[in-house]
């Protein structure tokens, strides 16, 4: 092998180290297969093509600014052989976080064989690394490693110390013990650390619920665990905890076959958000297993519980509308990396992120079940009528937003980079601070107490102005308000790409808008999904976790003003009637335009505002729209709109002082 190459993450290590704001502790010696030879090694996070992993033996320092670390490998677990082509040195810091220090790579690799059955083939490594001359490193012998020769040497001298102790007590002999029917050797600080015997007894069942989502560098792994087996009232097996191992090339056969990355021990801990794998390179297949044990250390290895992903770039979702085409089913074409994607399928839902939540105070309280919002993800009740527990809402992850007109061609996408230049971020941008989320009221809005909430049960509140309406919102706390324009851009985006067709009524449902005499109550939709809609315009619709998202009553459009030129005048933050202080975006008319949209002004700041009003209720984009001048905005169509109703139905045409009966708000928070 060569010298060690110091690696990136262990010269800033090192450069802790020298500072004295860490310590470090050798942990793993890992080994690879993998051609370094184009490889700059001072880049690494890891080694590629890991094939053997084994804890680090000893630490002892050798010189004032460098420490030898000892290691043993052999091939008892080796199903085939391999050459040594690369060694990764790793370590962790104060921040407990395990970084690849250093690398030695040769031209000249020695050969591990695979495991005979009989013989068994070892290798011990003499690493010697620089550090610095500070106390910062541990230097230890480890007694959960494979021991190295000079260890064993030492062995009899360490027996007759402890002749007369007994390992079946709670002292212990020689760092080991059995106490409480567990097996435990002492980590040197005095800590008994739980040694994986195999336990006996019932294992834990599966888990349930295993995924695991894809995403540019990493893998985010949700499960549940499962409960303890009870069988006609009689106890037989309690769940202690599950293992989360990560193998390179194929899949854990068990604990020791590869990493432990986690030991849970908190029940669902990962089943709402996931743990999140970070560091792994783009294509490459990373294979996992979960192996749920109880508290007798019987373990649980069933392949059910096993998982494999590649990490993928992020990703551009794009579509191309034809405005010369009238059809509104064929004028839509996917793009990009929607090119082979499914109209309607869960696969969109996937991309986009969105989930139900309670929400109080800008906190989120806990995400609700997707087919019951009456329910918590864990199947606990979710108070969504009182108010006490907060709004229900619904969270809209960080996405970027292109929209393009060239000629008779719209061109409209989305990315799941937070960061990409290309894109504007306006949905999630307050003034001039990024957001991670927005959050609009799974309902239309109603007023209690002079706040606006979004809660089920509830009359939507009516007849007030869109400034009473804001100033309702806002005495929820800071950064509530009604919701905004840049906001309705960001959902029309998504239901194109995931429905890709104008038509909204045809491609999702009618929603309330045919011959009803008045507003009904929120939550009519609470076990129906996600998604929701049907013919007959007597029942509520439900879009991307938002009901009425057309239909039944109006909501007010915070953001969007027009002057007396046409010109179209929005904002990210600091809404009000006038449009005062908002950017504008240009003259969107010469005149008063109204009636079924054919052309909307097609820009990422302007988004499905008309602009030509040369269509029908079955051409076109299909829903009537209004750009007047010096008005504001409200949007979906109420009780009786029929088919006028939809994703574009976004009438600019009234006074900042008009109201009515059929326009409420709904919430928003960024």
């Amino acid at each position: 092998m060569q010298n060690l190459i110091i690696t990136n993450k262990g010269q800033e290590l090192m450069a802790k180290l020298i500072a004295g704001t860490s310590t470090a502790t050798f942990t793993k010696i890992c080994t690879s297969d993998y051609d370094y030879t184009d490889t700059v090694i001072e880049d690494l996070l890891t080694l590629y093509q890991i094939k053997q992993e084994t804890l680090v033996s000893k630490v002892t320092r050798t010189d004032t600014t460098i420490v030898e670390v000892l290691a043993v490998m052999n091939n008892t677990n080796l199903n085939e052989g391999y050459y040594i082509r690369g060694v990764g040195l790793y370590a962790k810091g104060s921040d407990d976080v395990e970084i690849l220090y250093a690398v030695s790579i040769t031209d000249t690799p020695d050969y591990m064989p695979p495991f005979s059955g009989s013989t068994v083939s070892g290798i011990t490594f003499r690493l010697n690394t620089k550090v610095d001359n500070s106390t910062q490193v541990t230097l230890e012998v480890n007694p959960a490693a494979i021991p190295t020769i000079d260890q064993l040497q030492n062995v009899e001298n360490t027996l007759n110390v402890h002749i007369g102790n007994s390992v079946y007590s709670e002292s212990g002999v020689h760092g080991f013990r059995y106490h409480n029917d567990i097996l435990q050797f002492d980590d040197g600080e005095g800590n008994w650390i739980d040694i994986e015997t195999g336990g006996g007894g019932i294992a834990p069942n599966n888990v349930s619920d295993a995924t695991i989502k894809v995403g540019n560098g990493k893998l985010t792994i949700k499960w549940s665990d499962p409960g303890d087996t009870v069988v006609d009232g009689q106890l037989l097996c309690t769940w202690e905890g599950t293992k989360l191992v990560q193998k390179a090339g194929s899949f854990p056969e068990n604990i020791k076959d590869g990493t432990v990355i986690l030991d849970n021990k908190v029940k669902d801990a990962y089943l709402s958000d996931g743990f999140e794998i970070n560091g792994l390179t783009n294509g490459t297949t990373y294979y996992f297993k979960l192996f749920p044990y109880s508290d007798k250390n019987a373990v649980n290895e069933n392949v059910a519980n096993r998982l494999s992903a590649a990490p993928q770039p992020y990703k551009i979702m794009g579509l191309s509308i034809d405005l010369s085409n009238s059809n509104p089913a064929t004028s839509i074409t996917y793009t990009d990396d929607a090119v082979g994607m499914t109209p309607g399928s869960a696969a969109w839902d996937e991309f986009f992120g969105h989930y139900p939540c309670l929400l109080n105070a800008g906190v989120e309280v806990g995400k609700l079940k997707t087919t019951d919002y009456t329910k918590f993800e864990n199947g606990t009740a979710a108070d969504i009528t009182s108010g006490s527990a907060g709004d229900v809402m619904v969270a809209f992850p960080r996405r970027g937003v292109k929209i393009t007109t060239v000629g008779t061609t719209m061109t409209i996408k989305m990315t799941d980079d937070p960061d990409n230049a290309d894109f504007e971020y306006l949905a999630h941008t307050r003034g001039s601070t990024r957001k991670e989320k927005f959050y609009l009221g799974a309902y239309k809005g109603f007023t209690t107490s002079s706040k606006l909430r979004s809660l089920s049960g509830k009359t939507p509140t009516a007849s007030q102005t869109i400034g009473t309406f804001r100033t309702q919102a806002q005495a929820n706390g800071a950064g509530y308000d009604q919701s905004g324009f840049y906001q309705l851009i960001f959902r029309q985006v998504m239901y194109l790409l995931k429905y890709r067709n104008l038509d909204s009524q045809t491609a999702v449902g009618r929603g309330y808008v045919d011959g009803n005499s008045a507003a009904i109550a929120t939550g009519g939709t609470n076990t129906k999904g996600m998604d929701f809609g049907e013919t007959t315009g007597k029942l509520q619709m439900k879009l991307f976790g938002l009901e009425d998202f057309w239909g039944n009553v109006y909501e007010w459009i915070d953001g969007l003003v027009t002057n007396s030129t046409w010109n179209i005048l929005t904002a990210t933050d600091s809404f009000n009637d006038s449009g005062s202080g908002y950017t504008n975006q240009g003259q969107g008319a010469t005149a008063d335009v109204s009636g079924y949209m054919s052309v909307p002004q097609g820009t990422s700041e302007t988004g499905f505002i008309v602009k030509t009003a040369g269509g029908s209720e079955t051409t076109y984009f299909c829903d009537y729209a209004y750009l007047y001048d010096g008005c504001v905005a409200y949007f979906g169509g109420s009780w009786g709109a029929a088919s006028s109703a939809g994703a574009f139905r976004l009438r600019v045409n009234s006074a900042a002082s008009s109201s009515g009966a059929y326009v409420a708000a709904r919430l928003m928070y960024l």
